[in-house]
């Protein structure tokens, strides 16, 4: 059974609103959960290698946190491509919600919006993650440096190319969109 098409544009719309909401949440926890677990891990675990645990929960709230956001943009290009776009066969243009096609032509003005996978906030924590390993007592080897190196390193790769990613989809997917919308 097809859904009707308001039907569908008004559930799709839900869905980016509620996976939008949910971000923010969800990165406030994590990172608070965070937080908590480092000062646990510098008060009671003197080992340097405990630092890996509180990366784990940084690295878990990244990875919840970058599904919504990457599923909200892509059914935002899907809405934008086969309800709003001009040129529609379907309906006439003024019946046509319009909403992903202004907000694509407004010009974002600088440091009024924050970022929508929140990885400046998770590179400084990754960062403030390596107290336990440069706070240790005795100091930590240089082989213990360098082994918990490693993973801190490769998690702040991974928001690098996350983010670059991110900034790519948008077009990319309109792109796709819009070749499977004239196969239709």
């Amino acid at each position: 059974m097809e859904r009707p098409a308001a039907t569908e544009y008004r559930v799709l719309r839900e869905t980016i609103a509620a996976r939008g909401s949910l971000r923010p949440v969800l990165a406030l926890a994590g990172l608070g959960l965070w937080a908590v677990l480092l000062a646990m891990v510098l008060v009671w675990i003197p080992y340097p290698v405990a630092a890996v645990i509180p990366l784990l929960l940084l690295l878990v709230t990244f990875e919840v946190i970058r599904p919504l956001h990457f599923g909200a943009e892509r059914i935002g290009r899907y809405l934008q491509v086969f309800y709003e776009e001009d040129g529609q066969a379907e309906r006439p243009l003024a019946e046509t919600p319009s909403w992903e096609r202004v907000a694509m032509r407004v010009s974002a003005v600088p440091g009024t919006g924050g970022h929508p996978l929140f990885v400046p906030s998770f590179f400084l924590a990754t960062i403030a993650n390596t107290l336990p390993v440069l706070l240790a007592q005795p100091p930590a080897a240089p082989i213990e440096l360098a082994a918990l190196g490693v993973p801190h390193a490769a998690f702040l790769i991974w928001l690098l190319h996350t983010d670059r990613a991110m900034r790519t989809q948008r077009a990319a997917e309109l792109e796709q969109f819009r070749r499977l919308r004239q196969e239709r």
